[in-house]
């Protein structure tokens, strides 16, 4: 599988942001459930300038809108939006590490990038999307959405 320089970086993005995510977790077994405990810190941690191009580059990959990209941001004031140096909250990066999970995990489960990219505007009748399209469902949701389309994927590619 071969990067563009810009999936490149959201790829090295992803994984600075999943270690700063879950680089200090523990995963207890207890038959098949397993609980995963992170550091919510290492979030905060993280600059706002990488929380910014990665969602820029997220917004162009996904074909999002303006008022889209705003909306999965916890309905962003516009100015905030436009502007591209205001400081990022936890909820706003963890918004944005949603993102970035599912892009990274449809890069792994479809070898062609254009695939990848158009996935979220395909009507989808499997749950929890019952014939929307997951961008359609993310953005008729708050937080926990993100989080739903982001294990939908997990689980779709066994992980």
């Amino acid at each position: 599988m071969y990067f563009s320089l810009n999936e490149h970086l959201i790829h090295l993005i992803c994984l600075f942001v999943d270690s700063c995510l879950f680089g200090d977790y523990t995963i207890v077994e207890s038959s098949q459930e397993f609980s995963m405990q992170t550091n919510t810190r290492s979030l905060q941690s993280i600059p706002d300038e990488v929380v910014w191009k990665s969602l820029t580059n997220l917004v162009e990959r996904f074909d999002l809108k303006e008022s889209e990209a705003r909306i999965l941001m916890g309905d962003m004031p516009r100015s905030t939006y436009t502007s591209h140096k205001a400081k990022l909250n936890r909820d706003q990066k963890e918004r944005v590490s949603y993102l970035l999970g599912i892009y990274k995990s449809l890069r792994i489960l479809f070898e062609d990038g254009e695939q990848a990219r158009t996935w979220i505007n395909r009507k989808n009748d499997l749950p929890p999307f019952k014939g929307l399209t997951p961008k359609e469902y993310m953005l008729e949701g708050g937080m926990v959405r993100l989080a739903d389309v982001r294990k939908f994927l997990d689980f779709w590619r066994g992980y």
